[in-house]
């Protein structure tokens, strides 16, 4: 697998835009307004939270541009906390996307350069004397341009996108911005998972 969001040497990310009225049209997974709910019916969802589905109130809206790279990641929260719903278009089609669930797994400041394998420790939940040891190898490295908006307001930044993938397919994007990292882990969602239901005009936050 090379960068996450491309598959056998194609970009999973790049907007379609169709022209009505000579106004670009919002797909309902692109650009998705600010304080829309999401609502998420995945099997982790469910596990969580004993539901078979759970609403999220949109918080904050990254858009990843770059050479082959549109990608957009949804921080939604709910009272329990923060997750991320990532959105990738996938290059050549009209309408295709392929959705990802996300946790932020960490932020620090960047120390040595990112190595080529990052092995990560959790917790073992069936049992607290032990770990779960997990290894990501790096696939890619792209540039892109950030754009962040929340009910702030929208700004740019220039980042870099690390991605990592596990033997099990589980995924890891690192995000340098500046000299801060971002680490978020995660794994493909089936599109049926989500539901969204975008704000009305008064709530929403234009970008």
């Amino acid at each position: 697998m090379a960068l996450f969001g491309r598959k056998d040497g194609k970009s999973l990310f790049s907007r379609q835009k169709e022209d009505a009225d000579k106004k670009p049209q919002r797909h309902e997974l692109v650009d998705i307004p600010i304080n829309s709910i999401i609502e998420l019916s995945d099997i982790t969802t469910y596990e969580e939270t004993d539901n078979t589905s759970h609403a999220y109130t949109l918080a904050t809206r990254k858009k990843y541009e770059g050479d082959g790279l549109l990608r957009y990641m949804y921080h939604v929260r709910d009272v329990e906390g923060e997750i991320v719903v990532g959105v990738d278009h996938i290059a050549g089609t009209k309408d295709e996307y392929e959705i990802s669930r996300w946790i932020v797994d960490g932020e620090q400041e960047l120390g040595d350069p990112l190595p080529d394998e990052m092995t990560l420790h959790y917790t073992d939940p069936d049992n607290e004397d032990a770990e779960i040891v997990v290894v990501y190898n790096r696939q890619e490295i792209v540039s892109a341009k950030l754009t962040v908006t929340n009910a702030q307001g929208k700004e740019e930044f220039a980042a870099e996108l690390h991605e990592y993938i596990n033997d099990d397919d589980g995924l890891m994007s690192i995000e340098l911005c500046g000299d801060w990292l971002t680490f978020y882990v995660g794994f493909l969602i089936s599109s049926s998972d989500v539901e969204i239901y975008p704000a009305t005009v008064n709530e929403q936050v234009r970008g």
